[in-house]
Formats: C-alpha cells, structure tokens, sequence
C-alpha cells in the first residue's frame, strides 16, 4: 500500500491531511468526529474477516448503511452548495 500512495502523493498533498481529504469529498459521516478512526458498514476493519456481506442479516446491514451514508452525503453536499451561491 505505500508505493501506492507514493506514487499518489502529488494528489494526496492537495488536501493537506486525512481531514482536509475526508472534508474535500463531503465523507464526514465515515469517520468518527474527531477523524480519529473509519466507520465501517459491517465488521471492524480489522481486515481478517471479508469485508463483504455473509448472509442476509449482513447484507441487510450493508445495505441501510450505505444508503443512510448516500442520504447524509447528499444533504450535506445540497448544503455546501446551497451556501456557496
């Protein structure tokens, strides 16, 4: 993953920080509020589990995540813009 985000730095330094980035792309209702940690739709990131669903009640659980997560984003992107004219 280093020489990924290596070969990605120029793009990465335009936001300063991880906050600057997660502000940039309206993803504030990914991270917890002090920008301290992910929150992820199923499991803890903790990357031994599959990060994909695994029955219904997971899938369930994905799904009313990420569509609350698109509903949150949208609203706030609609205000930013609504502010900025």
């Amino acid at each position: 993953m280093y020489d990924t985000l290596k070969n990605d730095k120029d793009f990465f330094d335009l936001f300063i920080d991880f906050k600057g980035y997660v502000d940039f792309f309206f993803l504030q209702d990914l991270v917890s509020d002090d920008y301290s940690s992910v929150n992820f739709f199923i499991g803890n990131g903790d990357f031994n589990n599959s990060p994909l669903p695994c029955n219904v009640d997971e899938y369930m659980a994905w799904y009313n995540k990420s569509v609350d997560f698109i509903d949150k984003r949208n609203k706030r992107i609609e205000e930013y813009f609504s502010n900025v004219s």
